[in-house]
């Protein structure tokens, strides 16, 4: 059968990486490179056509010929903006509209192609997907947009191939979901998830801390876009565990917030105390000088004027010297105060900063707007000329503090005419939060996805398996972002389900570690009788091993490390622990310099990029490969032939 596999330059392959709030797409994966594009995974229910479109639509009067709204015709606006109406199609990482889903796959695919029929796509799927999901969107990619190839790619295993662990536990928290999954040795063993859409939204994930941060500062009348600003932003962290604490968590106090710590701070500029009086008790110190007069008469009778200026010339070097330490000591410990760490500030400000939408009239020259009141091409109105470069709105404010009025121009004399037109301006404002920063941080939500990471590693089958997925834990998804969420779970996880290697001297020294394990039949139970000769090195004590052992052999006889049941072999010793004695992060990559900086949250489009070249850009492979990389995909003569359910054969999907 004749195959399409490996034709195709990088330039042409169409990555998609769908979420449930945001989906990462690029054209090309000739660069390792973040995603171009970041699409709001939404789409908008024309209620007339019944049809989806990508923006909100509503109906506007045309104006007239002069600008005086005359007339009964209306147009059409798209308000690339507003979320008025908003069909979402993938809800906590399952598809729920699929209609709505399908119709912005093709969108995407038209944003970013130009061409049908010689674009292949990797589709990034999510481990909710269902097989009917699948085989549905294989059948209307391949009949809608002509695309000769489909490579359906698990996420988690997305994610192993940007970060090049062959072992390791990917937790992904999404917007409103959370998904563990266990790989070793680039297979899929075990998989968790936690949030799911019900009658009563059962979620997880960023979605949770954003609505718990909601109902803390409700009372001060924060909307949904300013709690979600707000726990982006560097004041909302998760604070270390503290098992002895009943928050959980080291809450600054009174004494940490900024106030008390300027209050506490030395004067700097506080007068000295004058020279000869007594710092104690107030009286005037005779032996001292007077504004530096000195009393020559004594100088001169005593014959020692030389030696008794040069002592008071060190006296004021000295003093002088000690006034200058204060002033720096009390100038260190004010900078101290001024750079305080969010964590240790009892209240801190947040600088919210909101995009005001408006229709305003602007004066047509014949018949078209004047350049400088072109919008831009994303819909939004250019700054106006007061507003600085970096996007600040605070010098366009007027003077009162007023920040509602509107930065349209005034209308032109001469104007012939004026027609309405979308501005956008940005407003910022300052307001003060203070714990709840902290404590927005759900312990049960933590809790929640903790228990999830344990029981996905431990119910993987084959016990040896377990320690390289708790030594290789990864964090992905924008929803760990969240500033010291990872740390938290990590600690949370050696605090509760950490087994330390310590206590397993606890076994050794009953017994010698040379003697046969005991069975049932009571014949090697060990006596006080024993006489053998004892080990001269450390070993294994062999009733440790037969208690946290998967496979004994024979009953009777430990197996030594490298060897099979009674003789020796090449086969290497592996850990065979049910309870985890060490939990480690993986480390990521350094060697990709855009990647470091923007952070491995999004990994999973890193691996689709690697996984792209894989399946469509590599050529001259040998018989078995090509066959290997042609399982990776659905071409079109292979979809002709099997249908869509060869998506489930042709697919990475673990």
């Amino acid at each position: 059968m004749s195959s399409q596999q490996g034709k195709w330059r990088e330039e042409q392959v169409l990555i998609i990486c769908p979420g449930s709030h945001t989906t990462m797409a690029q054209l090309g994966c000739s660069e390792l490179t973040p995603p171009a594009h970041r699409i709001p995974t939404r789409m908008f229910k024309d209620d007339e056509t019944d049809e989806y479109r990508p923006f909100h639509t509503y109906k506007r009067k045309k104006q007239g010929a002069n600008g005086d709204g005359g007339g009964n015709d209306y147009e059409y606006v798209e308000d690339r903006d507003s979320t008025e109406g908003a069909v979402y199609p993938i809800q906590g990482g399952r598809i729920v509209n699929t209609q709505a889903f399908l119709a912005f796959l093709d969108h995407v695919h038209s944003l970013l192609t130009t061409t049908y029929h010689n674009t292949p796509i990797m589709l990034m799927a999510s481990p909710q997907w269902t097989r009917p999901d699948c085989e549905t969107i294989a059948r209307y990619i391949f009949e809608k947009t002509k695309t000769p190839a489909l490579c359906l790619l698990h996420s988690a295993v997305a994610a192993q191939y940007g970060l090049k662990w062959p072992t390791m536990t990917v937790v992904d928290i999404g917007f409103e979901k959370v998904d563990v999954t266990c790989i070793h040795d680039h297979i899929i063993v075990s998989h968790k998830d936690l949030g799911f859409p019900t009658p009563t939204r059962y979620i997880s994930g960023g979605e949770v801390f954003t609505q718990k941060l909601l109902s803390l500062l409700r009372d001060k009348n924060f909307t949904y876009d300013m709690a979600e600003q707000l726990k982006k932003s560097p004041l909302c962290e998760v604070l270390p565990y503290a098992a002895d604490l009943p928050e959980l968590m080291d809450l600054p106090t009174e004494g940490g917030s900024d106030t008390a710590a300027v209050a506490e701070v030395p004067k700097v500029n506080e007068p000295a105390v004058p020279l000869g009086v007594d710092d104690e008790s107030g009286n005037i110190d005779e032996k001292a000088d007077n504004d530096g007069v000195l009393d020559v008469a004594n100088i001169v009778t005593s014959g020692n004027a030389r030696e008794f200026l040069a002592k008071k010339e060190r006296e004021k070097a000295e003093k002088a010297k000690a006034k200058k330490g204060k002033a720096q000591e009390a100038e260190a410990a004010a900078a101290k105060a001024v750079r305080l760490p969010n964590s240790r500030r009892k209240v801190n400000v947040f600088h919210y900063e909101e995009l005001v939408h408006e229709d305003v009239q602007v004066p047509e020259s014949n018949g078209a707007p004047k350049p400088a009141e072109a919008t831009l091409a994303n819909g939004e109105a250019p700054a106006p000329e007061n507003t600085p470069a970096n996007g600040d709105a605070e010098a366009a404010v007027p003077a009162n503090g007023d920040t509602s009025s509107s930065d349209a121009l005034p209308f032109a004399a001469d104007a012939t005419g004026s027609i309405t037109q979308r501005r956008t301006k940005r407003v910022r404002r300052d307001i003060e939060v203070g714990l709840e920063r902290f404590l927005f941080a759900d312990r049960g939500e933590i809790d929640r996805i903790t228990d999830t990471i344990y029981r996905a590693i431990q119910n993987i089958d084959e016990i040896y398996k377990r320690s390289g997925c708790w030594d290789n834990i990864v964090f992905v998804g924008n929803g760990s972002r969240l500033r010291g969420l990872k740390e938290n779970i990590m600690q949370t996880l050696n605090a509760r389900h950490l087994v330390s290697p310590s206590t397993a001297t606890i076994f050794t020294s009953e017994l010698p570690s040379n003697m046969a394990t005991p069975t049932g039949t009571g014949s090697q139970t060990p006596t006080g009788s024993f006489t053998g000769p004892l080990p001269t090195t450390s070993s294994v004590n062999p009733l440790l091993q037969a208690a946290t052992t998967a496979s004994l052999g024979v009953p009777g006889q430990v197996n030594a490390p490298g060897s099979t049941t009674g003789e020796a072999g090449p086969s290497h010793h592996q850990s065979h622990a049910q309870t985890p004695t060490s939990i480690k992060m993986a480390s990521l990559p350094t060697y990709l310099a855009e990647w470091t900086k923007n952070g491995y949250e999004e990994a999973m489009f890193l691996g689709s990029l690697v996984a792209a070249r894989l399946a469509y850009c590599i050529h001259n492979l040998d018989a078995s490969t090509t066959e290997a990389q042609r399982q990776m995909s659905l071409n079109r003569v292979d979809y002709n032939e099997l249908g869509p359910k060869g998506v489930r054969t042709h697919s990475m999907l673990g």
